[in-house]
Order: C-alpha cells, then sequence, then structure tokens
C-alpha cells in the first residue's frame, strides 16, 4: 500500500506457479485464486473499477535475483464483457520494465484496444489460430497478433514464453508478478 502514494487495488498476482492461469472464459470473467498468493480478480470487477476511464496501471516483476521492475501507464480501462473485455491503455508509460503493452514498435503486439482471449474464446488478431491455446502460452490475456507481453502464462520455465518482451524473455527469470490500478 505504500507504492506510489499507496491507494492501488491488485487485479493480477502471482508469487509462484501453484495455480494455472490457464483458465476458461467464466473463470476470468468471475476471477480466481486467493489475495493473499496468486489471484485474477476478474474480468467484470476490472470493469467495474476502470469504467470511468480514471485509472492508472501499476505492472511489477520481480526476478529472481530479487530486482523489482515497474511500467507504470497513466490511462487503464476494460470494457464489459459485451465487448469483449476490451483493453484501453493511454501513456505516457514510465518506469524501469519498459512498455510492451502499449507503444512496442510493432502494431500486431500492441495491446491497446485487444479484446480478452482465453483458451476457449479466441478473440485475438491472429488469423492462424488462438494466441491462449499455443503450447508456449495457455491463458487469458489481451492478446494482438500474440504479444511482447504476457503476465498470465505457464509459470513452467520452460514455457512461460517472453513474459515482457524484451527486458524478461522467460519463465525462468520470474520470481512474482503483479498488477494494480488506482484513481488518478
Amino acid at each position: 500500500m505504500t507504492t506510489m502514494g499507496g491507494g492501488w487495488t491488485a487485479i493480477q498476482k502471482r508469487l509462484d506457479g501453484s495455480m494455472t492461469f490457464n483458465r476458461t472464459w467464466t473463470e476470468y470473467k468471475n476471477g480466481f485464486g486467493s489475495p493473499a498468493q496468486n489471484v485474477w480478480i476478474g474480468n467484470d470487477v476490472i470493469h467495474k473499477l476502470t469504467k470511468e476511464n480514471t485509472s492508472s496501471l501499476y505492472v511489477s516483476i520481480t526476478l529472481q535475483n530479487g530486482t523489482t521492475l515497474y511500467e507504470m501507464y497513466d490511462g487503464f480501462s476494460v470494457s464489459d464483457e459485451a465487448g469483449k473485455y476490451q483493453l484501453f491503455l493511454a501513456g505516457p508509460a514510465n518506469g524501469t520494465l519498459g512498455d510492451s503493452m502499449l507503444n512496442t514498435g510493432y502494431s500486431g503486439i500492441n495491446l491497446s484496444g485487444m479484446s480478452f482471449s482465453t483458451p476457449d474464446r479466441d478473440n485475438d488478431r491472429w488469423s492462424a489460430g488462438n494466441c491462449a491455446v499455443l503450447s508456449d502460452r495457455r491463458g487469458g490475456w489481451w492478446f494482438n497478433w500474440c504479444h511482447a507481453a504476457f503476465l498470465n502464462g505457464q509459470w513452467s520455465p520452460e514455457s512461460w514464453y517472453r513474459p515482457w518482451f524484451p527486458t524478461v524473455t522467460d519463465g525462468k527469470q520470474i520470481k512474482e508478478t503483479l498488477m494494480m490500478i488506482k484513481r488518478r
């Protein structure tokens, strides 16, 4: 609660690989896990908390060596289920992690405007398949033509592909992840 002035609400937290994030649309809609350990707060709740477009997003990744890197986005909101939980991000993005969601330099992996996908709901822009079911991804996220940022991937180090590219290239580097929002 002391991060950048406090007042944050955790929407995603992963402290270890004891819980899979390879879940269905309904599970991501309603949320799963425990706030004290591993959690996805639920897309319906994220929408309710951000629907007025007045929230900031704080993302942090703690590496195995204990270093914590972060990125903060000035604008963050998610549409309702009818809108497929479409993600809206606004900059600037600032921090030590690097911007892997908004201005990646390649439009096929920028995530703002993307709908949420799960293994049972393919809403990405990749015409050859569903990014959420690829063997090196498997989990719900806002995919474009897949991603440069994906914090809900398989925890197994050999399977978690590009969690936050190019800063964090594989899951072997990660000790924990956290996504938090707060009203501006």
